[in-house]
């Protein structure tokens, strides 16, 4: 981690406590069983400050884009696994330019409490083709303007009574909030 901070900024700690829905907690913990606690999330701004967004199946036209997201494998890095799944998801190529934001999730499933964390970074792209790779986890791929990041599609998510959106839409404000405290 020392490694992370060292090239692409200090992140803004947080933490955030929601209650899943039992899918969600059955994806939750399956992640758990393979190993995997965390997840990798990028904001892919272009040059015209459009952001890279993607739809899962689960909520295809819905309305409701998030930025893209993953897990590492064992024995990928971090930096490795944000490259690698910003491809797989977007067909695009990346680089990361701020690490921004740690958080610490406690997912709430019934009775258990389930610890996640999501490294969020600022990426922008370097090539390829917008257009999902990972066709079976990825709908869509689009670009969409923060306003209808922290407007619309936030209200969906927050209106859909699932526990992974409330804490998107968490990620999400808090994203934008900390980018604009640091100018960048």
């Amino acid at each position: 981690m020392n490694e992370i901070v060292a090239r692409y900024g200090v992140p803004k700690q947080l933490t955030y406590r929601t209650r899943f829905l039992d899918f969600e907690c059955g994806l939750v913990k399956r992640s758990r069983d393979k190993g995997r606690n965390h997840d990798v999330t990028c904001f892919i701004r272009q040059d015209d400050g459009l952001y890279v967004v993607i739809q899962k199946h689960q909520y295809a036209r819905s309305g409701i884009y998030r930025a893209p997201s993953g897990g590492a494998m064992p024995g990928e890095s971090i930096i490795e696994a944000a490259k690698r799944e910003m491809l797989e998801e977007t067909g695009l190529e990346v680089e990361l330019e701020r690490f921004v934001l740690d958080l610490n999730l406690d997912v709430v499933c019934r009775d258990e409490i389930i610890p996640w964390r999501s490294f969020v970074f600022l990426a922008r792209p370097l090539g390829g083709d917008m257009k999902p790779i990972d066709t079976f986890e990825i709908f869509d791929v689009r670009t969409m303007a923060k306003d209808d990041l922290l407007g619309d599609i936030d209200v969906l998510m927050r209106e859909s009574g699932w526990g992974g959106f409330s804490y998107r839409s968490f990620l999400t404000r808090e994203f934008f909030k900390h980018i604009e405290e640091l100018n960048i």
